[in-house]
């Protein structure tokens, strides 16, 4: 049976979507001398002081959920916020994302804004950093006019899907972002923005960084080598 969005979910849907144009979808910010072990520590404890719950814990990302609404007058939303970790040279890069899902079907990126305040603690009570002090390092532009297709700006060319749904790189070009940052053909690509490539096809996610590079916004993203994830943000 096909099923309807409720009016409150659809008014939902068009507030998260409207509202993320106005606002930063992810937040970056660089803790200073602190290993990754402690920093996923005071993440959790921040977070579960907020009534957020423990989702997923590994080496290279903290992520936490909560629910809100009640189905009916407020449409149920299940949130995950991921903190994604990168440690060099003992700093840890810290890069925060939200995904609402509406209703159990819709998965919308969200404005990260409101989590601020808590990133900002994270951050102090690991670096002693003032909470003032703290912005955004996320590296972004305003949109224009497409110049030039996606993979040669980013100088990625995407090939088939892993058997686990994720996209592997099919060659990188020479003097590009992608080059730059180290990627490599073979690598798998499984995060682009905090969102997993699970949720694309080969063609959407060309489209994605089409539109990216249009923007000349930045594209942040999680790969794995060898059995091992890093993390890279491809500039333009």
């Amino acid at each position: 049976m096909k099923r309807v969005l409720s009016i409150p979910t659809a008014a939902a849907l068009f507030f998260l979507v409207t509202g993320t144009a106005f606002a930063a979808n992810l937040f970056t910010t660089t803790i200073r001398g602190v290993p990754t072990a402690k920093v996923q520590d005071v993440i959790l404890e921040v977070m579960t002081a907020q009534n957020f719950t423990i989702d997923e814990v590994d080496p290279y990302k903290v992520v936490v959920a909560k629910n809100f609404g009640d189905g009916f007058w407020v449409a149920s939303q299940f949130c995950k916020v991921k903190f994604n970790l990168l440690e060099r040279e003992g700093d840890v890069k810290l890069m925060v994302s939200q995904v609402d899902i509406i209703q159990g079907q819709i998965a919308v990126q969200r404005s990260v804004d409101h989590l601020i305040p808590f990133i900002r603690e994270i951050r102090h009570r690991l670096d002693g950093t003032p909470p003032d002090r703290i912005a955004n390092e996320t590296v972004g532009g305003a949109a224009t006019e497409p110049t030039a297709p996606a993979e040669k700006a980013l100088g990625l060319r995407l090939g088939e899907k892993t058997a686990e749904g994720h996209v592997v790189i099919d060659g990188v070009e020479g003097d590009s972002m992608a080059s730059e940052a180290g990627l490599a053909a073979g690598d798998v690509v499984l995060e682009v923005n905090g969102r997993s490539t699970k949720d694309f096809d080969v063609i959407g996610l060309r489209n994605y960084l089409e539109n990216r590079a249009a923007q000349k916004s930045s594209v942040f993203l999680v790969y794995s080598r060898d059995g091992r994830s890093e993390m890279v943000t491809l500039k333009n």
